[in-house]
């Protein structure tokens, strides 16, 4: 098992319960990369698709996982964004900001920041559903040894 992947489990260790506590499921997979990466896009459709799930080819947006909270793309700001707070009820808190943050800085400090990307589903103007659920909210990221995917879902 490489270390990236070693990382991962103990981040669903420690996370996984505590995610799926709020009504929302999210689903942590992870697996190793059998050969370069490439194209973000590609890569994360590959992923998804093996996964069962819908591939959504260049709608996948490119976040940056350097940038702090206040960055453009930042993955740190999306993924608080994302777990910040309840996904149907969005006044009700879910993680809340500070945990949201640290749940964020561990699944992306799985990964090798030399070598790390990740993408989400969102955009400014909404979500490109690989999902069926009427709500949903996935990331993956991935280094040049091994990737995964965090989806959250909910029903409205």
């Amino acid at each position: 098992m490489s270390d990236t992947l070693a990382r991962l489990d103990a981040f669903h260790a420690r996370w996984h319960l505590r995610l799926n506590a709020d009504g929302a499921t999210v689903r942590i997979a992870a697996d190793a990369l059998a050969i370069s990466p490439g194209l973000h896009a590609a890569c994360a459709d590959a992923f998804v698709t093996s996964l069962g799930l819908t591939p959504i080819g260049g709608n996948w947006e490119l976040l940056d996982a350097e940038a702090g909270m206040e960055g453009p793309r930042s993955a740190r700001a999306a993924l608080v964004e994302a777990f910040a707070r309840n996904m149907v009820i969005a006044q009700q808190p879910w993680l809340g900001e500070d945990d949201a943050l640290a749940m964020g800085e561990e699944f992306l400090g799985c990964f090798d920041p030399g070598t790390r990307q990740i993408v989400t589903n969102r955009m400014y103007f909404g979500w490109n559903p690989i999902t069926t659920a009427s709500i949903e909210w996935a990331f993956v990221a991935f280094d040049d040894g091994a990737i995964a995917l965090l989806l959250a879902t909910a029903e409205s």
